[in-house]
């Protein structure tokens, strides 16, 4: 079975996004910088908000890993024509910015 570009971008991206969630949560940034780690004016305020932001956060990413892994099912069973690339580009990218918004909704409810 030859696999087509649509898997391939939601496995690439998939793993991407769970090997560095991984790193992020295992290896946290220790102190606010503007290098590395989740970095919004939100999770900067403080070190308490900069340490919460970033394990909340490579949750997030992780969580998005698996759901571009899961995206990848409607590519096997279905036979999609050229779109499913960008079908799967849009899907990819919109889930760093789901767990943009997730993470700041966890801020805002933790610090107010």
């Amino acid at each position: 079975m030859l696999l087509n570009p649509p898997i391939i971008v939601c496995v690439l991206c998939g793993a991407i996004y769970i090997v560095t969630g991984w790193i992020v949560l295992r290896y946290p940034p220790k102190k606010i910088n503007d290098f590395y780690g989740y970095r919004t004016s939100r999770s900067k305020k403080s070190q308490a908000h900069w340490d919460f932001a970033q394990k909340e956060s490579s949750k997030y990413i992780i969580q998005s890993g698996y759901y571009s892994l899961l995206t990848c099912i409607p590519f096997l069973v279905l036979d999609i024509d050229d779109s499913g690339i960008w079908i799967a580009i849009v899907m990819v990218t919109l889930y760093p910015f789901l767990c943009l918004i997730q993470t700041e909704i966890a801020l805002k409810k933790k610090f107010g």
